[in-house]
Order: structure tokens, then sequence, then C-alpha cells
């Protein structure tokens, strides 16, 4: 048993293409993309509400105007701080100044709150409140905070700028986790306060092996792009209003407040985040807010794994093959527009409603990237099948003319043998009659008949050839149908009365219309003919004329053997006849029907048949008065010429509708 394979084909092209493009895509950075998606999706998602438990308190402009120093102020101001908020019962104090910095501001004096900045929150840490400070870090590891501040608990607190990894756009979208194998300042502030499990880390975390650092990527929250409608921020009091107690008494209890500075001359305070339009940046201690808030909350952002990149990238580009290959280019074109619309949004609500990060950049890229090469693929393959089909069409060509000119040469070349075997037989008749046995006579006579029978066939095949071939030319004369009617009737009575049919006519008077002559006469002869040949003995044929509207009306009826609807639909297929049980014991070649229809229409008419099977047929042919003729529009005076012949013609029809010509036949 033999297996083509030619169905799998175009399977294992698309397939093959597929891995291919997948391979290559996925091994290209389109990090720059991926990162301005991303913020695309960050800024405008849904905004979730910050956690009013988080107050920031900020060293703003006016605490540094009221105070007449500079930001991040010397350490006995920070002293007084943690002095004032000592009885308001906070939850938790997060440090996020650079005491160093504080340090060489004023070394001596920093030597001298040192103690009191100490004893106050150790008060605080004895009353419940955690304290912890953030610290900066460089390329040897954490920062630590001046003697004797060290002392406190502190841990790493910087935030992330994507500067030589990802988009390198210096814009912070992810946060440390852990760094050297320690948590840095959110995680341990979280689980100091109890609202981090110590096992637990951040959903999404990743390991970044080279630098033995942990990252996750955190939500934004609250108004931070100050667009209408986003979700609830976060609670700011500026540094000074503490220290002069201009704030509810009961504002703190049980919160977490950050301490950080937010002046705008020092653009430090400030980084470039998913949110931040033209112009305009978040504060640090707003972007720790978020971290810690994503943090308690566990709202990082989880990143699809690399296989199922793989996996995305592989079916978009499949699909796509698949379909500019399998479809129009109309449906090719709207496959891939909907597929690039509808992984966005599915991409994005994915984002929205489950923090889960799918790369569209790859995939996005994949679409259009397989689109433009599957077209012209496509069009590669439709190039060669059009010219396979356009040289089987010239060898079908050239067998079709070869095949005609075969037909017209036989049938030509047959007519004339043909004609001579009549002719000899009816001399023979004629002859030699008086001396041939009956039996003899017999056979002369099915001899003439069986050469009309192939007459009439080489003529079928001959018309046949002439319709393929184009060579039939139509010749258009004023002709009276009822007259050829009446001829074709006068050739049928003989062999209607040898079987005791009776033919009748009923034809209304007709002016002449625009025909040819000769093919009207054999479409009628043909429908006749037919009548004849499957109408039982003493049973009746009627042929009708009339006029219908724009129409001429020939009718032809029988009470023959009839046909099935099946048959019907079949009926004017070329060599169709129907199998059964009288049809094959009739002679005929399939073609007389075909013809019919064919000239008719020829004629801008048409066929209809209404046929009953053991109840008889009705044939009918319509052919237009009319053959294209335009009449001319006359102008309403004087009006004549053609116009008033049209309006003679129409009264004398009326005239003569009421006599009708009856003739019988038997």
């Amino acid at each position: 048993m033999n297996i083509s394979f030619k169905s799998f084909d175009k399977t294992i092209v698309v397939l093959l293409i597929s891995s291919v493009l997948t391979a290559v895509l996925v091994n290209i950075d389109f990090s720059f993309i991926e990162a301005k998606l991303y913020d695309f999706r960050m800024a405008y998602g849904i905004s979730q509400s910050a956690d009013d438990r988080i107050i920031l308190v900020t060293i703003d402009d006016a605490t540094v105007k009221a105070l007449d120093e500079f930001a991040p102020l010397s350490l006995d101001f920070h002293t007084r701080f943690l002095e004032s908020v000592e009885k308001l019962s906070p939850r938790g104090i997060g440090y996020l100044v650079d005491f160093n910095q504080v340090n060489q501001m004023n070394p001596e004096l920093h030597a001298k709150a040192a103690p009191q900045f100490l004893k106050a929150a150790e008060r605080l840490a004895l009353a419940g409140t955690q304290i912890r400070l953030g610290t900066p870090y460089d390329v040897t590891g954490e920062v630590l905070p001046p003697y004797p501040l060290s002392a406190l608990p502190h841990s790493i607190a910087v935030v992330h700028q994507d500067g030589n990894v990802f988009a390198e756009d210096k814009v912070t979208r992810r946060a440390l986790v852990n760094f050297n194998e320690k948590p840095v300042f959110h995680s341990q502030f979280a689980r100091d306060l109890g609202w981090l499990d110590t096992e637990r880390l951040p959903r999404g975390t990743y390991k970044v092996p080279e630098i033995d650092a942990e990252y996750f990527f955190f939500r934004y929250h609250g108004n931070t792009t100050r667009r209408a409608g986003a979700g609830r921020s976060y609670q700011l009091i500026s540094f000074i209003d503490v220290l002069n107690g201009r704030f509810p008494v009961d504002a703190f209890k049980g919160k977490v407040l950050l301490v950080g500075t937010l002046t705008k001359d020092n653009w430090s305070d400030y980084v470039t985040t998913p949110y931040s339009k033209v112009g305009f940046t978040n504060p640090k201690v707003i972007v720790h807010a978020n971290i810690l808030d994503s943090v308690i909350h566990n709202q990082g952002i989880v990143m699809a794994p690399g296989w199922l990149n793989w996996m995305i990238v592989f079916a978009v580009v499949t699909f796509i093959f698949a379909w500019v290959l399998g479809s129009s280019p109309v449906g090719g074109v709207m496959a891939t527009a909907g597929l690039i619309f509808g992984f966005a949004i599915f991409a994005h609500m994915l984002f929205q409603f489950k923090s889960f990060w799918i790369s569209e950049a790859q995939p996005l890229a994949a679409i259009l990237l397989a689109y433009y090469l599957a077209v012209p693929y496509r069009l590669i393959r439709e190039y060669e099948k059009r010219w396979d089909y356009q040289r089987k069409n010239e060898i079908l060509t050239q067998v079709e003319q070869m095949k005609t000119n075969f037909l017209s040469l036989v049938t030509h070349d047959l007519k004339t043998p043909v004609a001579r075997i009549q002719g000899l037989a009816e001399v023979l008749l004629r002859k030699a009659a008086e001396r041939l046995l009956p039996r003899d006579v017999e056979s002369v006579h099915n001899i003439i008949a069986s050469t009309e029978e192939l007459n009439r066939f080489i003529t079928s095949i001959l018309e046949l050839s002439k319709l393929e071939s184009n060579r039939l030319h139509i010749q258009f004369e004023a002709k009276d149908v009822n007259q050829l009617i009446e001829r074709a009737v006068e050739g049928f009575k003989a062999p209607a009365r040898a079987r005791r049919i009776t033919i009748k006519t009923q034809l209304d008077p007709l002016f002449p219309i625009q025909l040819d002559a000769s093919l009207i006469f054999k479409v009628i002869n043909t429908l006749l003919d037919n009548a004849l040949k499957y109408s039982p003995d003493n049973s009746e044929i009627t042929v009708e004329s009339r006029e219908v509207g724009e129409w001429v009306e020939i009718a032809v009826k029988d009470q023959g053997i009839g046909m099935t609807p099946e048959e019907q639909e079949k009926l004017f297929t070329r060599f169709y006849r129907a199998k059964n049980d009288t049809t094959t014991q009739i002679s005929g070649t399939g073609l007389g029907l075909y013809l019919t229809k064919f000239f008719v229409e020829a004629h801008s008419g048409r066929v209809e048949v209404q046929s009953e099977k053991d109840v008889g047929s009705d044939f009918k042919i319509f052919l237009p008065l009319q053959q294209g003729t335009s009449v001319a529009v006359v102008p309403a005076k004087g009006r004549s010429g053609p116009f008033l012949n049209r309006v003679g013609q129409g009264l004398t029809r009326k005239l003569q509708k009421s006599q009708k010509k009856e003739k019988e036949y038997v």
C-alpha cells in the first residue's frame, strides 16, 4: 500500500518555519520595547489604593525653610522628631535618611545628639514601635550608619533603576528583596512589623545569580501619576508639622511612618518610574512606600517563564502562517489584526487582574514578521499553482481542439457514406420491392431508419462541436413561430399515425418575431421527437403557442412516462439520459435537450419543464418578443411611425385573440 505525504507538505512547512522563526525571535533582545509595553500597562491599568497605615513624613521645602537648614537636617532635629512621636504610639518608623550625610553636615553636633537619638529610639522600641534605618550601598555592599547609630536595626534601602539591565533607561520598575543572602529594608521591615512571614518572599521574586541578589517587580499605588480616577494615595505630613504638633493627636496611632527627604532643589530625591509623564518624576520616599506596600500585600508582578514565552511565540507564528496560507487575503489581514489586538488585550487584562506578566514584544513582533513572511510565501505558491494551471489549461485546450477537429473530420466523413447507404437502400426498395421477400423489405426499411438515426446523431455531434468551438452564428430574421410549429408537426404525422398518437395544436395568432428559424425549428423538432418517443400508443400530444407578457410561449405536452425530480435536475446536461426500463429500449444521444437549452438561451429565452412520473411532461420555451431592440422615445405631439405601428399591432392581437387555429392530426 503506497502512502502519499503530499497532504502533509503544508503542515510540515508551517511547523518548520514556525520553529525556526520562534528560535530566532526568542533569542533577540526586545527589552526596550518590552519595558515600554510594561510601562503602558502600569500607567494605564488599574491603580491599587495605597495602604492607609503607611504615612510619609517628608523633609520638604517648608521644613528646610522653617528650620533654616539643609536637607537632610542635623541629627538634633531628628532627635526632636523621635521625642515628638513617642507618645503617639506609631506601629513603626522607617528612616530613609542617609545618616552619613547628616554626620557630614555637622560632625560635632552629630556626636552630641547621637546619644539622645539612641535613647529616644530605645524608648520607642520598649513601647512597641519598630524602628529600622534604611542605608545606601556601593560596590562593597551596605554602607553602615555612622557610630553609634549603627547599633540600631538597619538594612539596605535603595531604589533600583534599570541602568545596565532590562531597558537601560534609568526607570524604576523593580526592587531588591535580598542582597548577599540578607533581606533588604522593605522585606525586613515588613517582618519586623509582623506583616510578612519570616520565610515568605514577595510574589514574583526571582534570582539574579551574577550579583547574588533577588528582585521583584512591584506595583504602584494611589494617585502617583496625578491621574483622575486613580486609587487612594499615601498621606504626606511635613516634618516641620510633626515638630510643631500641627496634626491630630491620634494620626500616628498604629501607623507606619516612613521618613525621607522631598525637596525641589535636590533632584537626587526623585526617580523616574513607569508612571512618569514628560518632565515629571516620583519622589524616592513615595517609591519606597509603594515597595513596602507591595511586600506587605504580596502584590508583586509574576513574570511568565521562558518556556511559556516560547510556546506563545510558536503558537502565534503557526496560527498566522496557517491562516494566511489557508484563507483569503482579506481574511489573513483580519486574522492578523484581530490576533494583535486580542493578544494585547488578553495580556493587559492578565497583568491587571492576575498580576501575571506575559511578554508582549516578542509575540507581537512574531505576528507581524510571520504575516510579512507568509504573504510572499503564499504569493510564490499561488504563482506556481497558476503557472501549473496555465500549463494544464494550454494542454487541455490543445486536446479539446484536437477532439473538436477529430469530431468534425469524422462526422463530415461519415455523412457521405451514410447518405450513400441511405440512397442505395431507397433505390433498392423502389426498384426491387416486388421481387424481395417481406422479410427483406423490412430489413431495407430498418437500414433506412438506422441511417436516418445515424444521420441525426452525426448532426447533433456537429452542432455540439460548433458550440464548443464558438463557431455557431445566429442569423436573426422575422419569422412566424406558428409556421415553424406547423411544419414540424407535419413532419411527425406519419410516425404518430403509425402508433395511433394524436398531435393537437392550439396556436394563438402571433406576429413575426426575430429568431433563427433553423435553430428554433430544431428545438421544436427535438421536443416533438422526445414527446413521441416516450409517449405510449393511443395517447395525446398537445402543442400550444401564445403571447405571455413580453414573451412568446411554446408548450409541448405529452402523456408519457414522465420524470422524477432527480432526473429533471440533470435533464439538460450533456449526454444525460434517464436510466429506466423504457429509456434503455429507445435510441438517443442525450444531446437533444442540451442543445435545445443552449439554442433557446442564445435567443435570450428560457426553458422550463414540469413532469410527474407515469403522468407526463410539459416542456415550455419562452422567446422574447424583441431581441435587444429599443423603442425610440417619440415626442408627445404628432406621435407616428413605429409607435403607431406598435399600437396597431396590439389592437390587432386583441381582436384576434378569440380566433384560435385548432388542427388535429391522427
